[in-house]
């Protein structure tokens, strides 16, 4: 049998495309222009003042593609000039900017090899020139320059170092030149190497030094500047984070890419042998469609670039190896969930998350709580007095799923989970949380009204049934526990169970049940229940499927006992025929309606109580019998503190009276912060 190393090999062995990036290269093409128009302000031969320097500006999303995006920048530029970026020349200066824009050269610049060079060994101004002169030199082949002899052709002046550079590029004095840094965050630990300014506080700031010295050389002509790179040191309101009031820093989103676009990534990206075969015509065979690759790598990697790079290697190298191609979605997925495959093509991108500082791993969960409910942030929303939710989403490694210029979802791909659960930290909420993520599809945006509400109940149901922090007070929790009673206790008669006996499966819940999955179907209109989870035991081949129906949200009228006879008998009834019936020994299924509101005629038939009716059991005048290893478990009004408290009830509907969809700013901090809260005292 192959090792580990050698079925799962992330060897490069493809030639990757860019794409999905149009609507980037408009932006970072617009705010060119806006410098290339305000460029007479910046040197003030005008009398004009209202714009600002702006620079488009990539923060470090491992694998979000921007070391990619701004290398190959002006070749997109030239790819989409006559199609999407027709809209932008719609002048005759904008177009013939563009024009120009096209014939640009590009000088790439590594900052990880800045370092301090005599004769100004402490100067970061010197070293960033020095740099920029050799990385010219290196991109022409020509040998490192002596360094002294380029100070005393530059004497720090920037309109020399321009000259300089063009003359090593061998390009004229009037074509644009672009300037792109990567790995600006070295300044994280290379700021200390240099004489820095400090602010009237005393505190240096690297990042205002360098950009400070990137504003200046914006004053020369036909000269355009791309920065990617992320630290702590600069934040989505740069002016709030370094007070950095003459440059701004305009954020390119570097989006994961979607189906579509992954479907044209494979079609377009040729294997590295001289007969450039497509990778999709290596991996797909006659009955796997590229659509269906596309759907699995979506599923997986979220489509973050250089995760779906890693993916596709390892993928390509497995089917050559074995030279057969894969067969169905089925056995694609399969391969990617193997927990080896995982292991590796994920072990890149995670480093930054595992090597959190505390305040950082604090609102882990908060984000995997976000991800998992869907729950929007816009880009001003504020985490803490002294960070933005965007910030701490990049600092930790995530990402963003863009639902419009301003707003996002947080990412989690799939492949991260197997990672972040073998790390020791990770609490038992933290767990649930990425367990319940790995079994959701990544593309199931959908706008459930009550998605949060859901998934509130599902997750304290959970950590009620497995936390060994339990008291033996009378709950609802005591009726939910009382999963299919001994048959010495079962009645044919019409009367709920309002007590439960000692069961089997109390005593295994005692025992401490762990969590299997919560699963929140993707169509909430036609699938019952809302939610599912399952139980089972650590010592015994016991299995509980749990389903949660939460009905009559916020209705005025509240949830009848037909709506509760329709759930069960579109749940319960099933899951006898399809898995109950053969498998009679070990597997059991309830399901909980769940409800802020029960209708009058619920209220009678219950007494005003929550109801527990077992296997056997008819409810509503003999119009539903619950079936065999079935139990039906209705929580009354009162009860539904035990799961939801009465603060978060009303906050969760001021959210929901505020839009259908409420982001961050609509549920505040406060209310999710209680929320988190309610399942921490649980664990």
């Amino acid at each position: 049998m192959a090792s580990l190393d050698e079925k799962w090999k992330a060897v490069d062995n493809f030639e990757s495309v860019v794409v999905d990036r149009e609507r980037d290269v408009f932006f970072v093409t617009e705010e060119l222009y806006y410098l290339h128009k305000g460029r007479k302000q910046l040197r003030g031969v005008t009398s004009s003042c209202n714009y600002r320097l702006t620079i488009p500006f990539a923060p470090h999303l491992f694998g979000s593609g921007k070391t990619t995006f701004a290398r190959t920048y002006l070749e997109l530029v030239q790819r989409f000039g006559e199609t999407f970026l027709s809209n932008f020349a719609s002048d005759p200066l904008r177009r013939t900017f563009l024009e120009k824009l096209k014939r640009a050269s590009l000088l790439f610049v590594d900052l990880r090899k800045l370092e301090p060079t005599e004769p100004k060994e402490r100067n970061l101004k010197w070293a960033v020139y020095y740099l920029l002169v050799k990385a010219a030199f290196l991109q022409s082949g020509l040998p490192q320059p002596d360094p002294d002899e380029c100070f005393k052709e530059l004497k720090l002046r920037s309109d020399a170092l321009v000259q300089k550079i063009r003359s090593i590029l061998d390009i004229p004095s009037d074509q644009y030149l672009l300037l792109a840094f990567d790995e600006v965050g070295v300044f994280d630990t290379k700021g200390t190497f240099f004489e820095l300014e400090k602010n009237d506080k005393g505190v240096v700031r690297p990042y205002n030094d360098f950009f400070g010295i990137i504003s200046h050389l914006c004053e020369e002509p036909d000269l355009f500047f791309i920065v990617v790179g992320k630290s702590k040191g600069l934040s989505i309101k740069n002016d709030v984070a370094f007070g950095l009031s003459r440059v701004i820093l305009h954020f390119i989103s570097l989006s994961p890419l979607d189906a579509s676009s992954i479907v044209e990534f494979l079609e377009k990206s040729l294997l590295k042998t001289p007969t450039q075969v497509p990778v999709c015509n290596v991996l797909c065979s006659s009955s796997f469609s590229v659509n269906e690759l596309a759907d699995s790598l979506l599923e997986c990697t979220g489509g973050v670039p250089g995760l779906l790079t890693r993916a596709v290697n390892m993928l390509l190298n497995y089917i050559i190896a074995r030279n057969q191609p894969f067969i169905s979605k089925e056995e694609c997925l399969t391969c990617m969930n193997d927990y080896d495959f995982r292991i590796i093509c994920a072990e890149p991108f995670v480093e930054r998350i595992l090597n959190l500082d505390e305040d950082r791993k604090s609102v882990f969960d908060l984000l995997l709580m976000m991800a998992l409910f869907r729950i929007p942030f816009q880009v001003d929303d504020i985490l803490t007095s002294e960070s933005f939710l965007y910030d701490a989403v990049t600092e930790m490694g995530l990402y963003r799923y863009p639902i419009d210029e301003n707003t996002f979802q947080v990412l989690i791909p799939k492949v991260f989970v197997g990672i972040f659960k073998r790390d020791p930290s990770i609490s038992s909420l933290e767990n649930i949380l990425l367990e319940s993520l790995d079994v959701e599809p990544v593309d199931c945006f959908f706008y459930s009204k009550c998605r949060v509400f859901e998934g509130i109940v599902a997750l304290r149901l959970v950590l009620m049934l497995s936390s060994k922090n339990r008291n033996d007070t009378i709950s609802p929790i005591h009726y939910i526990k009382s999963v299919v009673s001994s048959r010495e206790t079962r009645s044919e008669s019409n009367k709920s169970r309002r007590t439960f006996a000692n069961t089997e499966w109390n005593k295994i819940i005692r025992e401490t049940l762990y969590l299997e999955t919560i699963y929140i179907p993707l169509d909430a209109t036609s699938h019952s229940p809302d939610i599912i989870f399952k139980l089972q035991s650590p010592v015994e081949p016991k299995v509980l499927t749990v389903g949660v129906a939460c009905k009559g949200r916020w209705r005025s009228e509240g949830i009848g006992l037909s709506d509760i006879i329709d759930e069960a008998k579109k749940f319960l009834d099933p899951v006898y025929d399809q898995v109950l019936s053969s498998a009679m020994d070990y597997h059991h299924c309830m399901l909980i309606i769940v409800s802020t509101k029960l209708s009058l005629n619920v209220s009678n038939e219950l007494g005003n109580q929550s109801r527990c009716y077992s296997s056997g059991m008819f409810i509503g005048n003999d119009s539903f019998k619950v079936p065999d290893n079935c139990e039906l478990v209705i929580l009354c009004e009162r009860d539904m503190e035990m799961l939801i408290d009465e603060e978060i009830l009303n906050g969760l509907e001021r959210a929901f009276g505020v839009s259908h969809n409420p982001t961050f700013w609509d549920f505040g901090l406060d209310l999710l912060d209680r929320i988190r809260n309610s399942f921490l005292s649980w664990q």
